[in-house]
C-alpha cells in the first residue's frame, strides 16, 4: 500500500493571467461616416457601434478584483457618449481639405478628392485623430481615451498589462485590437504619434507634427 503524498509534495497550481471582459447594452453609439483614400470615396452613412473592454492582467488586487466593473463601466459610456449621433470628421486625412465654412464659421466644410462637398454644423462634427473613419482606426483612438480615463499608472499598479477592444459596426463586422499598457501613457503623444506608427504618414500628417512622425524622420 503505498503512501500518501505529503502536503509539501504536492505541486498546487497558481495562477498567472487572468482576463476579465466588461460588455454592456450602453457601450453603444450612433456615428456618421465615410472612408476616403486616393481615388475612393463610399457615400455619407451611418453605423450602430457596440464596444467591449477587455483587461488582461497578471494578478487579483487585494480587493478581490482585476479592476472593478463599475470603474470600466463608467469610462467606457463616457466615451460612448462623445460620438453619439455625430459625423465623424478623419482631421488626419490626405483627401479631404476640411475647414470652417467661410459664410457661416460654425459649420464645417469638408472637400473631398473628387470635388463633393460636404456641409455640417460644426457642434454636430467629430474632429477624430485618424486618417480614415474605419472601425480600425476609431478602435484605436477609443483605446486612448479609454486609457487615459482609466489611467496607465493604475492599471499597472493592478498588473493589468493589456487591453483587448472590440468594436462592431454591423453584426458580423468587427475590429478587434491588443494593446500593452504602458507607464506614462499620454493619449496625446499616441495621437500625434499615428497611434505608435500604425497610421501611413500622408502629407496632412505631416504638416499636423512632422518631429513626432518616426517614418517621416527617417
Amino acid at each position: 500500500m503505498s503512501e500518501e503524498a505529503s502536503p509539501a509534495s504536492i505541486a498546487i497550481p497558481r495562477p498567472t493571467a487572468f482576463s476579465v471582459v466588461v460588455f454592456s447594452e450602453s457601450f453603444k453609439f450612433n456615428l456618421a461616416h465615410f472612408v476616403a483614400y486616393r481615388g475612393f470615396r463610399e457615400r455619407l452613412h451611418g453605423h450602430n457601434y457596440r464596444l467591449s473592454i477587455e483587461l488582461l492582467g497578471s494578478r487579483i488586487s487585494s480587493d478581490g478584483y482585476v479592476m472593478d466593473f463599475g470603474d470600466v463601466k463608467t469610462v467606457a459610456r463616457a466615451a460612448c457618449k462623445q460620438l453619439n449621433e455625430r459625423v465623424v470628421v478623419p482631421s488626419k486625412s490626405d483627401v479631404l481639405d476640411i475647414r470652417p465654412l467661410p459664410t457661416k464659421p460654425d459649420h464645417t466644410i469638408l472637400t473631398c478628392e473628387d470635388a463633393t462637398v460636404f456641409v455640417f454644423p460644426t457642434s454636430d462634427c467629430f474632429f477624430a485623430p485618424i486618417m480614415h473613419s474605419t472601425v480600425e482606426e476609431i478602435s484605436l483612438m477609443m483605446y486612448g481615451m479609454i486609457v487615459e480615463q482609466l489611467g496607465a499608472s493604475k492599471l499597472l499598479e493592478r498588473g493589468i498589462h493589456k487591453i483587448k477592444l472590440k468594436l462592431s459596426e454591423a453584426p458580423g463586422q468587427e475590429s478587434s485590437i491588443e494593446i500593452p499598457v504602458t507607464n506614462g501613457f499620454d493619449r496625446s503623444t499616441w495621437e500625434k504619434s499615428g497611434f505608435g506608427g500604425t497610421l501611413k504618414c500622408c502629407e496632412s500628417f505631416v504638416k499636423f507634427d512632422p518631429s513626432i512622425c518616426g517614418p517621416c524622420k527617417e
